[in-house]
């Protein structure tokens, strides 16, 4: 706030012919408007200042009044004049703000009246006539609406100068992205013909293109960085939050499409087996809670390995002040990772590399049950060269699994030999280059398993096969079996309870269910842009919408309602927004607008959740029967 001089006339006490001026001082503050524009507005009225002559106590005194009337503290000041004057103007300000408010609310209770009123007025109508139409889906979308206001988005888009419509259209994209999460082109119909997301905001449907959220998507991720910092802050603070166990992991969703162009979209592992498309690497860090800390865009061939030092270094500055524990698995376990955790301040746990890993177990067998009722056996032990506390973890079921798993590759890799074996004895492939080709396609199909075989071939001068033999290993083969069902767990923790730590460990599931509800739910994948640019702001946009589930899932969770998304919006699609429209006895067409009343499931989750159960605010309208109107006016939200 600042202090601006005005000048005004007036007459001198005792001569009414003449005018003399004066100088009169407001305090003002800056502020813009929804198209850009900045303007200036009024405060409070000063007066002459006469005690203040020079610009610099002027300042001071706008600087104290600013501290007392936006923090309701003033500042430290030596100067009892200027303290005792600032005291009196913001008494003064408290004064006409009660007044203002008195004002306001004797207006809003005149309105209400009104309504009362208005809605009181009893019409004939011809019940034959009454019928509904326009019917829009709105309970999941006033639920993420609702959500959205309580992350500040709005509010952090103001900050940066963003016009009101250009808001509105990012927020109503988020909503749909989490309700109807499908290409732009899908969603704009969906908009348009199935939702009353547009009346939420007061914006025309027909506007709503695949282009303008094209548009509205780059929008967003351009200020990813600065949103993610801002909405993990936001979040710790609303739910008294102290992130202390950082769970990392990274999934790949691939492309649909030629991409020859882009930096990001490459060749590497697909978790889809999508191995014929290129993909691309999102990574995240999220909290015990499954609310996001930060998350990263990497190349589709970028090693796990590589990534940890970036995004977790990226962290430093957004944590709370206090020593953090990582999670994560083995992909990411690393002697230089490691002893960049350590070099960081950082605790850890992770999952040893098992392949040529020797350990001595030292200690008794703990035994627990994990929550499907599964033994799980926990030993201390001893690995050569590390002195972090290691733990081995051994499950049965996990056992049965991996053994299940392991003899399917066996065999699978065994019938693989044997048809190149027939290729080579019979009228099948001989030549060196293309059998070595051959067994290089089966060995990246099934890796790992190249390892367990003593394979030899047979060639003539002329480099053609003239035989082939192979056969397992029973050494590796023993020693890959007696791993099954066994993972060492390696920690800086200080403790010694073999529970406390597989506790700390299996958190991580936590991080998987994020990337299921990302995937599954919010349709991360398949990605069919053609840039970078596109395919980022896809990606971002689907980890604003899970801002959106994670947050509205875990005030539900507080509340004892554990429900997954899917679910959630099968109960809240319930509600719907529709124009009931009716014929009066004088002829004209009686059209009211409304919500329908919750159901039972969803009035609960709207009571856990806190917020009211009409999404918009009722329309009533009565046109002339010769001229119904085609489209009906969009309301803002309300109660």
């Amino acid at each position: 706030m600042f202090i601006k001089p005005s000048k005004k006339w007036r007459n001198p006490e005792g001569d009414q012919t003449i005018m003399v001026p004066y100088t009169y001082y407001r305090l003002c503050e800056s502020y813009r408007e929804a198209d850009g524009k900045v303007k200036q507005r009024t405060v409070l009225g000063l007066g002459e200042l006469l005690d203040f002559p020079t610009e610099a106590d002027r300042k001071e005194l706008a600087d104290l009044l600013t501290s007392l009337i936006n923090e309701g503290t003033g500042k430290l000041c030596d100067k009892p004049r200027l303290y005792e004057a600032a005291l009196g103007f913001y008494g003064k300000w408290l004064e006409e703000k009660k007044e203002a408010q008195e004002r306001a609310d004797k207006l809003a209770k005149e309105a209400r009246r009104k309504a009362e009123e208005a809605r009181e007025i009893k019409v004939s109508i011809k019940l034959k006539s009454l019928h509904p139409e326009m019917a829009r889906a709105v309970g999941a979308e006033h639920v993420c609406h609702t959500t959205l206001q309580r992350l500040g988005i709005q509010s952090f888009l103001e900050n940066r100068g963003w016009s009101k419509e250009k808001i509105d259209v990012a927020l109503m994209q988020i909503i749909a992205r989490a309700v109807y999460p499908y290409s732009e082109f899908k969603t704009a119909k969906y908009i348009r013909e199935n939702s009353a997301v547009c009346e939420m905001f007061g914006l025309n449907p027909d506007k709503i293109t695949k282009d303008t959220l094209y548009k509205g998507s780059h929008d967003l991720y351009k200020v990813h960085r600065e949103m993610e910092n801002y909405l993990h802050k936001r979040v710790c603070t609303m739910f008294d939050i102290e992130d202390r166990i950082l769970l990392f992991d990274l999934t790949n969703t691939y492309f649909e499409g030629k991409m020859e162009d882009s930096r990001i979209c490459k060749r590497g592992h697909s978790k889809e087996k999508r191995d014929d498309c290129k993909i691309v690497v999102l990574a995240a860090v999220v909290n015990t809670d499954g609310l996001l800390v930060r998350t990263e865009i990497f190349e589709g061939n970028r090693q796990d390995v590589t990534t940890l030092e970036e995004v977790i270094g990226s962290l430093e500055e957004n944590l709370t002040p206090c020593k953090h524990l990582v999670v994560m698995d083995a992909g990411f376990c690393s002697a230089a990772n490691l002893q960049w955790l350590k070099d960081h301040g950082y605790d850890y746990i992770t999952v040893m590399r098992s392949s040529g890993t020797k350990y001595t177990v030292e200690g008794p067998v703990r035994t627990i049950t994990d929550n499907k009722k599964q033994e799980i056996r926990l030993q201390l032990a001893k690995v050569e060269g590390v002195t972090d506390t290691v733990l081995l973890v051994d499950s049965d079921a996990r056992i049965a699994k991996e053994r299940s798993m392991y003899n399917l590759y066996v065999g699978r890799y065994e019938l693989g030999l044997n048809k190149i074996k027939a290729g080579i004895e019979g009228r099948g492939t001989k030549k060196r280059d293309k059998v070595q080709n051959r067994l290089g396609r089966l060995d990246a199909k099934f890796a790992g398993m190249r390892r367990l075989y003593d394979i030899t071939f047979t060639y003539d001068d002329k480099d053609v096969a003239t035989g082939m033999t192979w056969s397992r290993n029973t050494e590796t083969d023993e020693a890959v079996r007696m791993m099954h069902g066994k993972y060492l767990l390696q920690t800086t923790l200080d403790e010694k309870d073999e529970e406390n730590i597989w506790t700390y460990y299996n958190v991580i599931r936590t991080v998987e269910e994020t990337f299921k509800t990302l995937k599954s739910d919010l349709d991360i994948r398949p990605v069919y842009h053609k840039t970078e640019e596109a395919s980022k702001a896809h990606l971002n946009l689907a980890v604003l919408a899970y801002w959106v589930v994670s947050t509205t899932k875990y005030i539900l969770k507080k509340k004892g309602i554990n429900i997954r998304w899917e679910e959630l919006l099968r109960i809240m699609s319930t509600q719907q927004r529709v124009t009931m429209v009716a014929e009066q006895d004088n002829g004209h067409l009686l059209k009211v607008r409304r919500s329908t009343t919750p159901e039972t499931k969803l009035a609960e989750i709207q009571d856990a959740l806190g917020i009211t159960p009409h999404p918009v605010c009722p329309i009533k309208s009565v046109w002339l029967r010769e001229q119904p109107p085609e489209k009906y006016p969009p309301s803002k939200s309300g109660g």
